[in-house]
């Protein structure tokens, strides 16, 4: 049974990406969560992952051509399988493998579609995208189109330009650390993570979230991929990521924050600057002034495996919840790198011994959306009493003998509990 892998959507307003690479070929065996491939927009590049195990069939691109989003990239099944034998079963017809494209033509009521980079270079040359004819997928007008347009008037082309005014502390858009951890359609789900972790940690919790959006991550600075971005203090830590996401075209989205993240998720939904469809708070900061500061000092001490397992098995109830893989994979993500000093650095911006140094309850109140926060009645790294006095709106879970990582000691429970908030947004 042949399965497509789909090119990722990455925003309502991108309709193609560039392939920059291709990791198989067809006749290679594939495992679930291998990176096969790497798409480029117009901002970002984002790597597209086997979300089933198999043998790749055919693959219907090639390194530079443009792939249309949603549209299958490549197709998997059993060896021997034939893609033409697949194809003649009904429920692998492209119309039925593909729903999101008639769903995204229908949401769409825009006369004159293009992506957002050409829309920001059509404003600052002053040209009027409805004379322009669009050479992207549907028609839509894209940067080539816009420089076409200058060329032919006899201007240079429109150099990007990216957000004002958070670009200067953004990471150069090439390396901007984002991944697709699910494709699906609609608005995406983008997930931060807590300080001192990265994006691979959510990859365990996802499958638990059922729900069919296409769901991605990214590396908050001074973390995983961008370990040598230095970050201050927390709001240009908030700047920073609206800056990555708004130059990804991920304007329109859900989020799903931990600790850390979820604190930078809320800022960023009181912001006005994105269109975030829901809040999803796993134990979040930034709620009330304690955090356990003895954890934080002993975290980024840590030099070997037992010392660093010894303050990790503190962020859950049962120690014995705590994958081995998890604490090796925090170690070996410091090796010949500047994370500790970056993160020490962000650290002394946010926290001051046992005090956090930010608060959020104010720009919880403001957004009006849906919020579900969700915490452990154990956590030993942030008082759950920090959770009390919610706003109206605010949905709240307190699960029992659960601490700091909800998402993992109770990851079928936090998954539903995501999912719901992700629905209810409509």
């Amino acid at each position: 049974m042949a399965n497509p892998i789909l090119v990722p959507q990455v925003g309502q307003d991108l309709t193609e990406g560039k392939v920059v690479g291709l990791f198989v070929k067809p006749g290679d065996t594939v495992k679930k969560g291998d990176v096969v491939a790497e798409v480029e927009s117009e901002k970002a590049s984002f790597e597209v992952e086997a979300f089933d195990s198999g043998v790749v069939l055919d693959v219907l691109y090639k390194v530079g051509d443009l792939a249309t989003v949603l549209e299958p990239l490549m197709f998997l099944g059993q060896p021997g399988e034939s893609l033409a034998k697949a194809e003649l079963e009904p429920s692998h017809s492209i119309a039925e493998v593909m729903p999101a494209i008639a769903v995204t033509e229908a949401r769409s009521d825009e006369v004159h579609r293009s992506s957002p980079l050409a829309r920001r270079l059509a404003a600052r040359a002053g040209l009027d995208l409805s004379r322009l004819a669009g050479t992207g997928t549907k028609g839509a007008v894209v940067k080539r189109d816009i420089d076409a347009a200058l060329a032919a008037r006899g201007n240079a082309p429109v150099a990007p330009v990216a957000p004002a005014p958070v670009a200067a502390v953004t990471a150069d858009a090439s390396r901007l650390a984002i991944k697709t951890l699910q494709n699906g359609t609609g608005d995406p789900v983008v997930f931060l993570h807590g300080f001192g972790a990265e994006l691979a940690a959510w990859r365990p919790f996802v499958p638990h979230v059922g729900v069919g959006n296409p769901m991605l991550a990214l590396d908050l600075p001074a973390h995983g991929a961008l370990v040598d971005q230095p970050i201050a203090d927390f709001d240009m830590l908030v700047d920073s990521v609206a800056a990555a996401l708004t130059a990804a075209g991920l304007t329109r989205l859900h989020l799903v924050g931990h600790s850390l993240g979820a604190a930078v998720a809320t800022a960023l939904a009181a912001s006005g600057s994105l269109n975030v469809r829901s809040l999803s708070l796993i134990a979040p900061a930034g709620l009330g002034p304690k955090i356990n500061g003895d954890f934080i000092a002993g975290f980024l001490a840590a030099t070997s495996e037992p010392a660093l397992k010894s303050w990790m098995t503190i962020l859950v109830r049962d120690p014995a919840n705590l994958p081995g893989a998890m604490v090796r994979a925090t170690l070996s993500g410091r090796d010949g790198t500047n994370v500790a000093a970056n993160q020490a650095r962000l650290a002394a911006g946010i926290f001051a011994g046992s005090t956090q140094l930010f608060s959020v309850r104010e720009a919880l109140a403001r957004f009006g959306g849906p919020v579900r926060i969700i915490v452990g009645r154990e956590d030993p790294i942030i008082p759950p009493e920090h959770s009390d006095l919610l706003p109206g709106h605010v949905a709240l879970h307190r699960l029992p003998q659960v601490g700091h990582l909800p998402q993992l000691e109770a990851a079928a429970l936090a998954g539903r509990l995501v999912a719901e908030t992700v629905r209810a947004a409509g």
